[in-house]
């Protein structure tokens, strides 16, 4: 099961949304093509793997500077941000945006106040898509610098046989959370048995987000434009599993 939390809501349609399984569509806007190590040496890229995959990422992230994605959908853009100090998930966003991995899926899960989930979708050729990049997961990064405030962009991961908390290549979601008193903070590090820093501590009583995921995902963008955009979708219409009842498709390219 890939998730932006442990949500009991989510069960129901995110055991459907498989690793290797599934992805999103939108606009008419082409993406503007960077390009990988491979091509720049003639090659084709064969599908990358779980031990393949730092050493291609690493390289990448070293010829592709690009720190921008937008994400278009029928509500509007939403441009994000890509964090330097999380080199191979920057790689990954670009890399799966230049192959057009994003274009077709959806924002497939909206939890009502806390996140919304993309890249996935219930159409066969998202699970042929994803076999033909590859089936490997990423290695987390900066797990204990990137918070999940408000507008924060995170990678999806499996909770099932993840120690190393790796992330999923092809889901992400968005932040929206709330705000939260410093003795709401405290009870809920108390009751998880963990601490907030005082940066941490300021960004959950001033802007909000989603405090209980810090450490568990990797964290590696945010929201520069569109959070607008981002709240229209979290109040459309969902089933008992999350997923919206009229599909959000998005399209992604490089500004």
């Amino acid at each position: 099961m890939v998730v932006a939390c442990g949500s009991p809501s989510s069960k129901a349609r995110n055991d459907q949304s498989k690793r290797a399984t599934e992805q999103t569509p939108g606009s008419n806007s082409k993406a503007k093509k960077s390009h990988s190590p491979q091509e720049e040496s003639g090659e084709n890229q064969a599908p990358l793997t779980k031990t393949s995959v730092r050493t291609f990422y690493t390289k990448y992230a070293a010829q592709n500077s690009n720190n921008q994605i937008i994400i278009e959908t029928d509500f509007g853009s939403i441009t994000i941000r890509l964090y330097q100090n999380t080199p191979l998930h920057r790689a990954n966003m670009l890399y799966l945006t230049e192959q057009d991995y994003f274009n077709g899926t959806w924002f497939h899960r909206v939890s009502k106040g806390h996140v919304i989930q993309a890249g996935n979708n219930d159409e066969p050729a998202t699970v042929e898509k994803r076999k033909a990049l590859g089936e490997y997961t990423i290695p987390a990064e900066a797990l204990d610098k990137n918070y999940h405030k408000k507008g924060a962009v995170a990678a999806a991961r499996s909770y099932s046989n993840n120690p190393q908390k790796r992330s999923d290549p092809f889901e992400f979601y968005i932040v929206l959370g709330s705000t939260f008193t410093s003795g709401q903070l405290k009870a809920m590090a108390d009751k998880e048995g963990i601490s907030f820093s005082p940066q941490q501590t300021e960004i959950y009583t001033t802007v909000g987000g989603a405090p209980h995921l810090d450490g568990e995902h990797t964290v590696f963008g945010e929201v520069l434009e569109g959070m607008d955009v981002v709240e229209a979708i979290s109040k459309v219409e969902v089933d008992s599993g999350e997923w919206p009842l009229k599909n959000v498709p998005i399209r992604v390219r490089i500004p």
